[in-house]
């Protein structure tokens, strides 16, 4: 596909009058690493919403539809635990390409365009949203009017990064205290650009491609780095396809970017960043080819909603895993698997083997539950061994944890292992919980 069919003055022709529907996806999706499965469509299909996962559930807020591109002020959240959608109170104002960020269980909703997002300017309301009493209300507004930035919000301060205004691509950062209801500008991002993605790893904000030059758009490659407490940018390995209006999530400290456009048209590429080694690596696809998505992240799944092609606008909503999910089994024996948090003791867990997978593979020094290692005997060797537990004829993986370094609260009714095996592959269980005094 030529750019010129992708793009008009430097914004992404994704109309139809129709809206797709995504059918057919009838089981997981396996690609490189990591898993993709079709979850309950949005009602309302819409490319260039703001998202954000707020206490568990999912909103998708604003948009544009049909061919000219209006904005909409629909508002819809995603219960994952359910796989169910319900509509809340619409925005104050129609908006498209914004950004959106949670603060004290506030969503707030920042930037955009007002109407269409080919004529209508850029504007700087910020709105919030109180999902207890179900309604929105307006806060400052930003300093600068911009549209396709990209928020993340980092020790509850906001941070709306780059975007596109009067004066064409952005550097622009400025950071909103919600206590005091005012914003303050960042030293800006050493690149200019639009349509980035952004995404949070130990309080390190890393701001990722994007486009930078109208009309025929042009696509850097390059990640920044900004940490918030000395307000400072550096340059980090840069993404390996070239894209804008994509959208990304951070699993388990990785972050990862989905869709979008670039020079060849619109993506299904999903890559991961890991800050940790300044590496990227190339994981399953999306099912869906799509640019303007939105996503989130919710249990360690991250959820693509949204977003088209020149073809039509998408209700999609697919979930990225890139865990190996394991049985497992907390306390055999105890059918409540009760916990007492103030215990001295350690507690036993079992990776369960099954047809397909043998827990024999998992590297216990990897294994954390509820984000405790692994118990060590005292030369630092972990606890483990290996027996048929549920007699099935496989060899289980046993494990000890100490219960004082469980993360868990008097409220907890789920433990969560993760891990990885010997060959590199990320493996995830969950198992109920009692906890008791």
């Amino acid at each position: 596909m030529r750019k010129a069919n992708a793009f008009r003055d430097g914004v992404p022709r994704l109309f139809l009058l129709a809206t797709c529907m995504v059918f057919g996806l009838t089981r997981p999706v396996m690609g490189q690493s990591g898993t993709w499965t079709l979850k309950a469509p949005m009602p309302t299909g819409r490319a260039g919403a703001a998202s954000a996962v707020l206490d568990g559930t999912l909103y998708v807020a604003g948009g544009y539809v049909g061919s000219a591109g209006i904005s909409i002020a629909v508002v819809e959240a995603y219960d994952p635990k359910s796989d169910a959608w319900s509509s809340k109170a619409p925005m104050l104002t129609p908006v498209s390409n914004a950004a959106a960020g949670v603060i004290d269980h506030t969503l707030y909703v920042v930037g955009g365009n007002f109407t269409d997002v080919f004529r209508s300017p850029n504007i700087s309301e910020l709105k919030a949203y109180d999902p207890i009493t179900n309604s929105w209300s307006t806060r400052a507004p930003m300093p600068t009017a911009r549209s396709n930035l990209a928020v993340v919000v980092v020790d509850g301060t906001l941070y709306a990064v780059g975007g596109q205004g009067v004066s064409g691509y952005l550097q622009t950062v400025e950071a909103y205290d919600s206590n005091s209801d005012t914003w303050t500008t960042k030293t800006p991002m050493p690149t200019p650009r639009a349509g980035l993605s952004v995404g949070v790893v130990d309080g390190i904000l890393y701001a990722i491609g994007g486009s930078n030059a109208s009309g025929s758009p042009g696509f850097p490659q390059t990640v920044e780095a900004y940490d918030p407490k000395s307000d400072t940018w550096t340059t980090k390995a840069s993404i390996p396809t070239p894209r804008w209006i994509m959208a990304s999530g951070v699993v388990d400290g990785i972050i990862y970017v989905v869709g979008g456009a670039g020079p060849g048209g619109y993506l299904q590429v999903v890559e991961a960043y890991n800050p940790k080694t300044d590496t990227w690596t190339t994981v399953a696809p999306m099912p869906t080819t799509r640019a303007a998505l939105t996503a989130g992240v919710a249990n360690d799944l991250l959820y693509a909603n949204g977003g088209g092609t020149r073809f039509g606008i998408f209700v999609a909503n697919e979930a990225f895993s890139p865990f190996l999910p394991v049985p497992i089994d907390i306390k055999p024996g105890d059918a409540n698997n009760t916990i007492n948090l103030k215990s001295n003791g350690t507690i036993l867990v079992a990776i369960l083997s099954t047809a397909e997978f043998g827990a024999t593979t998992v590297d216990p020094v990897t294994v954390k539950l509820a984000g405790a290692p692994v118990a060590t005997h005292g030369r630092g060797t972990p606890m483990t061994s290996l027996a048929d537990l549920n007699r099935d004829g496989r060899l289980d993986l046993l494990l000890h944890f100490r219960t004082q370094d469980l993360q868990l609260t008097p409220a907890s009714t789920e433990a969560v292992l993760k891990g990885k095996t010997f060959s590199g592959q990320l493996i995830r269980g969950v198992d109920l919980v009692r906890i008791v005094p």
